[in-house]
């Protein structure tokens, strides 16, 4: 039809040029320009049919899936930092010049085992002083038995008052508590004697030493000589929004998600740069009060550590399997995409194979994607990849169909 208009305003400009008076030459030259002009102006015209009709015919290919229901985990994550399962600081319970350190830093010990030598020599005079007046309690104390047996035969037979009898009777008394008190001494320098021997606390991994042999040290000083610590297992501290707590637990008690007891009790730890603790650990304290200056509530978890890779001070990422949201719709993460205002969107393909962009409302990502609270429903098909390419109305073919 454009052509037809084209030959028709070349009849009309043949006509008005034989009508015209103007020199042929330039009669010529306009004939040619306008010529030339209608030819461009047609081929312009099929190249835009041509270009509208390869986009109403254009197909994509994409992949597809059902939106479901799932029961899913409302799992989350929490930076926490480890701690130590036991530590214990190494200090000397008696004064004395240090005499020699007799454990290799770095090294295991085991509770009990002697750490450092304390001179003794004074403690030792002390312990032998207490039990030479332990054994001479004990003789006076048999001397005045002795004498008690003898007056007892002798106030029986009127030989002697009964008042010096009473006076027998009470020096053995006083003796048998004088051997008391003189055992209670020995005993107590006999610990002190031991005290001399800084022996370990717990048994673990102890640090470097603080004193050297010739140091004088004082009973019970601020100064640690050693730190040992427990590593066997570690514990791992973490801070959980009370807001976050507190959401849970109201869901829960109205009955939107189901506590999962066995499961909340499992830890997954992952390190800082993505990799994964290979031992789980289990949920051990949740704290029964919000810090008041940070308002969160801290869990604590232990872990197994044999192979002593979890140091105290380390910072890791600890992933909790929450409670359970009883049939939730869900819908793969990749299929959700976002605009700048930060709405969500999927393509929804009807029977015809027709896409539409649909906005939903998401109520957070989970193991299967995102937990939709509206916008789709279950068993509509959304479009899970090629979706920067894809327009409300286009028409796409879904991998796997025949």
């Amino acid at each position: 039809m454009i052509f037809a208009k084209c030959l028709n305003s070349e009849f009309l400009l043949q006509k008005m040029l034989r009508d015209n008076c103007m020199p042929k030459n330039v009669q010529k030259l306009i004939y040619i320009f306008l010529t030339g002009f209608c030819c461009l102006f047609v081929n312009a015209c099929d190249t835009d049919r041509a270009a509208t009709a390869i986009q109403n015919t254009a197909v994509y290919s994409v992949k597809a899936q059902t939106v479901q229901i799932r029961d899913v985990i409302q799992s989350f994550s929490l930076n926490g930092r480890v701690y130590a399962y036991a530590r214990a600081d190494v200090r000397p319970q008696v004064s004395g010049v240090v005499k020699e350190r007799l454990f290799v830093e770095g090294s295991l010990v085991k509770k009990g085992e002697p750490l450092y030598q304390i001179d003794d020599a004074l403690y030792k005079a002390e312990y032998d002083y207490a039990k030479a007046a332990l054994n001479k309690a004990s003789d006076q104390r048999k001397q005045a038995y002795r004498n008690l047996r003898r007056y007892e035969k002798l106030v029986a037979q009127h030989a002697v008052s009964r008042q010096d009898y009473e006076d027998r009777l009470l020096d053995y008394a006083l003796s048998v508590d004088d051997e008391k008190l003189a055992q209670a001494e020995l005993d107590e320098t006999a610990v002190t004697l031991e005290y001399t021997k800084v022996r370990a606390p717990i048994s673990g991994r102890i640090g470097k030493s603080n004193i050297t042999a010739g140091a004088l040290v004082t009973e019970n000083q601020s100064e640690v000589l050693a730190s040992i610590i427990d590593l066997s297992k570690v514990y791992v501290d973490v801070q959980q929004s009370a807001s976050q707590w507190r959401t849970f637990r109201q869901q829960i008690l109205n009955g939107d998600l189901v506590s999962n007891h066995k499961q909340n009790e499992e830890v997954i730890l992952f390190f800082d740069d993505g990799s994964q603790y290979p031992i789980k650990g289990k949920l051990s304290l949740t704290e029964v009060q919000v810090d008041e200056a940070s308002g969160n509530v801290t869990l604590r978890a232990v872990f197994d550590n044999p192979e002593q890779i979890l140091l105290p001070g380390m910072a890791v990422r600890a992933h909790f399997a929450g409670p359970i949201k009883k049939d939730a719709v869900v819908v793969p993460a990749a299929s959700v995409t976002q605009d700048s205002a930060g709405r969500s969107y999927v393509f929804v393909i009807d029977e015809e194979n027709k896409v539409k962009r649909q906005e939903i409302f998401t109520q957070g990502l989970c193991d299967f994607g995102w937990i939709i609270l509206s916008g789709v429903k279950p068993g509509d098909k959304i479009a899970v990849n090629g979706t920067q390419k894809l327009k409300t109305g286009m028409i796409v073919s879904i991998e796997g169909d025949a």
